[in-house]
């Protein structure tokens, strides 16, 4: 009985060992923690490069190559210039190079990264070397301190969180970008009017009209340019793409490019009721082998009843510097919020009236037209007086282009999936240039126009 008894337990062994061995790559945490990597190399030596050197400096060959399988890698550096890396590593017998960007730090740093096609389950699992080059002229120094690699879980392509009223998410596969803002507290629903699709808080009751969507996403995310996102416009003095049979300057675009190609998510952290993303965006016109050299960060959080996106940019691409009027951010919401609101005077806020516009068209034919409010904030809003909307406030900014394409023509029961929508840009003139990282807050917030104005007066405050 005993040795019956022993053998089954060494058969169980057996199998767990085996499960664990062929499924190990896929039983790591999903968040790395730090000091947890799986596979720590060039053993605490420190690789010091002198620049300056236009071109590669000589391959640092990793003493520990064979480190089994990883998706997620990280590199201890100091450097006192912006650096180009080149990552050689093996998945199998396939040789893979990639490419990743670092900034100039004050002391020791840490950057942090997933692997090329990640949300594709690509992995390595032989690392080989790295090459540095820095892109700053003059006397220089990088030093490479440890490289660490991790295999990390692969998210869905949507990750939300929520707190308070409202629950928010991110499309992983378009950049990170803000995707989802639902609105838990307000009854918000979707009815079907003569099979156009209208959204309000207790709709059902306002149109005598059953709900078909008692879970509606404020945010149009129908493709990769429509969104809550990051979007920079640069020189035409490059090698450009083509959009609607027009150059196009360089434009890194958070979601992707104009054929719904995925940008490239870096980095992803969640907590209780945030969510940080790094990725490094497309170039809106151009093919997607054509990555912009050039990375965006945001952190959305849910803080008192509101949505706070905290935005970074740099790029690296060295093009020439252009003066630029720059959205800061993009915003798309549903079409069927097709009125648009702001305030017009110049006491703000005060309590003086708000002005309404409830005819906008698509912007283009509308000339793009600028609207100015000196409570920088501006809202769309369904058909009533104290219809439900969503707002976008942006401190210190007064500039709003804003517009309607294809009003009242929305027929998706989920009215973020439809090719309507209602789009607002914050608008600030900046000259866009290389090496230089740009950082803005924005702000949304659900309700009426007077609740929507209530949050963002306290938040001005």
């Amino acid at each position: 009985m005993k040795k019956s008894l022993k053998i089954a337990l060494c058969v169980i062994c057996v199998i767990v060992i085996g499960v664990v061995g062929i499924f190990s790559p896929y039983l790591l945490s999903f968040v790395a923690k730090d000091g947890s990597p799986k596979m720590v190399v060039f053993n605490g030596k420190t690789n010091s490069i002198k620049a300056p050197f236009s071109e590669y400096g000589t391959p640092i060959e990793f003493e520990d190559k064979n480190c089994g399988w990883f998706n997620y890698y990280a590199i201890e550096y100091y450097s006192d210039c912006y650096v180009k890396v080149k990552f050689n590593y093996s998945a199998g017998v396939k040789k893979i190079t990639e490419e990743f960007f670092l900034e100039p730090v004050t002391d020791k740093s840490t950057f942090y990264s997933f692997v090329d096609g990640a949300m594709d389950n690509k992995r390595g699992n032989k690392l080989e070397s790295i090459s540095v080059q820095s892109l700053t002229e003059g006397k220089s120094t990088v030093s490479i301190f440890n490289f660490y690699v991790y295999n990390r879980e692969v998210p869905d392509r949507e990750v939300f969180v929520e707190a308070d009223n409202l629950k928010i998410g991110v499309d992983l596969l378009w950049g990170g970008a803000l995707s989802y803002v639902e609105d838990l507290n307000s009854n918000v629903q979707a009815v079907s009017v003569d099979g156009q699709i209208k959204v309000d808080s207790n709709a059902e009751k306002r149109y005598n009209a059953k709900s078909v969507n008692d879970n509606v996403n404020l945010i149009n995310r129908n493709d990769t340019g429509r969104l809550v996102q990051q979007s920079y416009y640069g020189t035409i003095d490059y090698d450009n793409g083509i959009y609607m049979d027009t150059e196009w300057h360089y434009n890194p675009v958070q979601g992707g490019n104009q054929f719904n190609d995925a940008s490239k998510i870096v980095d992803l952290k969640i907590t209780e009721n945030s969510i940080y993303i790094k990725c490094r965006p497309l170039d809106w016109a151009k093919e997607k082998e054509f990555i912009a050299p050039s990375y965006m960060e945001a952190t959305y959080s849910i803080e008192n009843g509101a949505v706070h996106g905290k935005c970074r940019f740099v790029d690296f691409s060295g093009y020439p510097e252009n003066l630029r009027e720059q959205e800061i951010p993009a915003f798309y919401c549903i079409e069927p919020f097709n009125n648009f609101v702001y305030y017009k005077g110049d006491k703000p806020w005060t309590g003086d009236a708000l002005t309404s516009e409830p005819d906008l068209i698509f912007w283009p034919d509308a000339g793009y037209p600028n609207f100015h409010s000196k409570e920088n904030w501006a809202a769309f809003t369904g058909e009533f007086e104290d219809s439900f909307g969503i707002g976008i406030y942006v401190p210190d900014q007064t500039r709003f282009l804003a517009g309607v394409f294809n009003r009242e023509q929305t027929t998706n029961e989920d009215p973020s999936r439809d090719g309507c929508t209602s789009y607002i840009a914050v608008i600030k003139e900046m000259n866009f240039k290389s090496y230089e990282p740009f950082e803005y807050d924005f702000y949304l917030a659900t309700g009426n126009t007077e609740e929507i104005r209530g949050t963002f007066k306290e938040i001005s405050r």
